[in-house]
């Protein structure tokens, strides 16, 4: 058992098209492919969000085993929604023989594919982007409603944070868990009741762990003068070109092609 290998968060550096678009571009194609992928419900759509995804890993030059790596915490949620979504048509189901229950399992299946797809989108953003200048992308598209008194910059501090923190975190419970370990804890052994009464004793240091680090994250910021993003300049200010539009375009393009396919043509063959 080994939290430290779970690499998800981390930004993965290398030299592709997809890394060197504007943060901006990639947050704004990312609520583009989520709208494409959020409504599909047929097997059709969902292998064409498929292509689509293992298409940009390609672009992006990223190992499909990393990628696979960094989305392993939510292969439990994702497993959680099939047998859901299987026990729920099951239950409304009008015959337990082959034919009643095979549409529960369609779904459920088609349901716990679409949770896949969604994250395995969305974890190609922070592998692909630097977390200051996914910060810097986040301020940027929420800066118009600073108007409305939203903390734009607050924001994009508090996300950029977290994705430094999760690797942190990730070392700091495999060293706790290996600490129990040695002193003869079962975190490993017996039923989901007893497995996660034995994980007390690693959930307890890591609350603590995390409270004294964000105490002395505060304390240091405060120290050096922080008083959020009025009047801060960046060092790399964001710069949108060429390819960014380029980009957008023919995402957005193909989203509204896909959709309107799926709609008026894939949903009629289903049917």
């Amino acid at each position: 058992m080994s939290f430290a290998s779970i690499a998800m968060g981390q930004y993965v550096p290398a030299e592709s098209f997809v890394h060197s678009l504007d943060p901006r571009a990639k947050l704004s194609l990312l609520a583009a492919i989520m709208v494409a992928v959020f409504p599909s419900s047929d097997v059709l759509s969902l292998s064409c969000c498929a292509a689509a995804f293992f298409g940009t890993v390609k672009i992006s030059r990223l190992s499909l085993g990393m990628v696979l790596k960094s989305c392993r915490p939510i292969f439990f949620l994702t497993a959680f929604t099939f047998v859901f979504n299987l026990a729920a048509g099951l239950w409304n189901a009008a015959s337990w023989e082959l034919l009643g229950w095979l549409p529960s399992l369609c779904a459920a299946v088609v349901a716990a594919s679409r949770l896949l797809l969604l994250v395995f989108f969305a974890v190609l953003l922070p592998l692909t982007t630097a977390p200051l200048e996914l910060a810097d992308g986040m301020e940027s598209l929420l800066s118009p409603f600073r108007h409305v008194g939203f903390p734009a910059h607050e924001f994009a501090m508090m996300m950029s944070v977290a994705l430094r923190f999760i690797p942190l975190l990730m070392d700091e419970t495999d060293r706790i868990v290996k600490a129990q370990l040695s002193r003869g804890a079962r975190l490993d052994q017996g039923n989901a009741v007893r497995r996660m009464i034995a994980f007390f004793p690693v959930v307890i240091p890591l609350f603590v762990i995390i409270f004294k680090r964000a105490d002395a994250l505060a304390l240091a910021m405060e120290a050096r003068g922080y008083r959020g993003g009025e009047g801060r300049t960046r060092r790399r200010p964001l710069a949108w070109k060429k390819r960014d539009t380029g980009a957008t375009i023919f995402v957005v393009t193909a989203v509204v092609v896909f959709t309107f396919v799926r709609v008026f043509a894939i949903e009629k063959i289903m049917i």
